[in-house]
């Protein structure tokens, strides 16, 4: 899988989690279906199949088979959330780049160092 396609598949992953824990989707409500997501993003359909099973794994919401992906009660420690982001963000950093560059990267970020 080409790095494009699993950073488009965590955005969106990322994005739907987001809209989730700052209540604009509740508990119960239905996300958008995978066709009409695939549709509004211009994604292929099984990106979005993807980003939605993984937030079903991590408790965003429930795939019920003919019915659709919904929102469960959600209630997360928004810290150990940040770190675990942060992590899944340093794990597709180390496909690319050795763990001294990583370290340099984010020194350079904290000093306010461009590496556009």
């Amino acid at each position: 899988m080409s790095k494009s396609k699993i950073y488009l598949f965590t955005r969106i992953k990322e994005n739907f989690a987001l809209l989730i824990r700052k209540g604009a989707y509740l508990e119960g409500e239905m996300l958008p279906s995978v066709r009409n997501a695939s549709l509004d993003l211009g994604v292929n359909p099984n990106t979005v199949q993807k980003a939605y099973q993984e937030l079903a794994d991590e408790g965003y919401i429930e795939i019920i088979p003919k019915k659709g992906a919904i929102v469960k009660k959600y209630s997360a420690n928004p810290e150990m959330e940040l770190i675990q982001s942060i992590q899944r963000e340093l794990d597709i950093l180390k496909t690319y780049y050795s763990n001294d560059e990583i370290l340099n990267i984010l020194k350079d970020y904290l000093k306010g160092v461009n590496h556009d």
